[in-house]
């Protein structure tokens, strides 16, 4: 488990990550990055029921995500809110390769950050719902 200084907890903050993070693609996850003022880097992982049907497979991503990820924590740029979407391919994965996936999503946070922000499908898709309902109820 990761110190609560450096999990992402908060509703407001996974919307943030959402609306203005920055994507990095990779094979086994895809890496959402957003700069914040906040003082230390902090961490999120989503293993979707619909990836993983089994809780056993999810949280054995996630253990094993959080594990790399402990090693590479100094390395980390303070102020930043990052998170993880594991895909599949993940689970098969050792553990080397995860390691040298984490290591490189990592190394191209500065590349990241220097690109327009650009919101994610399921942030785009909650945008349309809430503008529906808004309409509804203005009617």
């Amino acid at each position: 488990m990761l110190e609560k200084t450096h999990r992402l907890t908060q509703k407001r903050h996974f919307e943030k990550l959402a609306n203005q993070g920055r994507s990095v693609f990779g094979p086994f996850v895809t890496m959402r990055v957003r700069s914040v003022a906040d003082a230390g880097p902090r961490i999120a992982f989503i293993t979707s029921t619909k990836v993983f049907k089994r809780a056993v497979d999810r949280n054995r991503v996630k253990r094993r995500l959080r594990a790399i990820l402990r090693m590479f924590l100094p390395t980390i740029p303070k102020a930043l809110h990052l998170l993880f979407v594991v895909k599949p391919e993940a689970l098969k994965a050792n553990t080397a390769d995860l390691k040298m996936e984490i290591e490189r999503l990592l190394g191209k946070i500065p590349e990241a950050l220097t690109k327009p922000a650009k919101p994610s499908p399921g942030a785009l898709r909650t945008r349309a719902k809430r503008a529906a309902k808004d309409a509804k109820k203005a009617v």
